[in-house]
């Protein structure tokens, strides 16, 4: 998934693949997100595509279909880079190349990267899990769609979900 954001993001996605594809899927947590551990030394797209190596190793496939949203993206081209035979496919979704001062965001790119980078800081406040979920879902929504389609989607009621 992109900076800063779990796998969770992933699950209506995961439940239709497995339900309708009968696709075997892994998602993960890049270093330092997530349920992931965070392990001392770089945290680059190079490390972190040699972590998606090492898991695809770990579940024993010798190749597999990538998809890449944002970060994971940049993370996805490196694994195909990298190891080109272990990649069938490649899927990418809100990304580029990288490079920081090749691709600069304006004010508003900064705001919503600014509110990205809170968000681990927030979710250490009281009640702050919840309120930093709703503000990932949030800045999601406003990076990846305009208003006006956002305005023209009618959504179902979320259901209530019961925590384990």
């Amino acid at each position: 998934m992109g900076l800063a954001a779990s796998h969770n993001a992933w699950q209506a996605q995961v439940e239709r693949l497995v339900a309708q594809g009968g696709c075997d899927v892994v998602v993960f947590d890049n270093r330092g997100t997530g349920a992931s551990s965070t392990p001392p030394g770089g945290y680059t797209t190079d490390a972190m595509a040699s972590d998606a190596a090492r898991l695809m190793d770990h579940v024993q496939w010798r190749d597999a279909h990538i998809v890449g949203f944002s970060m994971g993206g940049m993370i996805a081209m490196k694994l195909a880079a990298l190891h080109a035979p272990r990649v069938r496919s490649l899927c990418l979704i809100s990304t580029h190349l990288g490079g920081f001062f090749f691709r600069l965001p304006g004010p508003k790119g900064l705001s919503n990267l600014l509110q990205i980078l809170a968000a681990p800081l927030v979710r250490r406040l009281p009640a702050g899990r919840r309120l930093a979920s709703r503000m990932r879902s949030h800045l999601d929504l406003r990076c990846h769609f305009t208003p006006s389609f956002l305005n023209s989607v009618s959504l179902p009621p979320p259901t209530p979900r019961r925590r384990p």
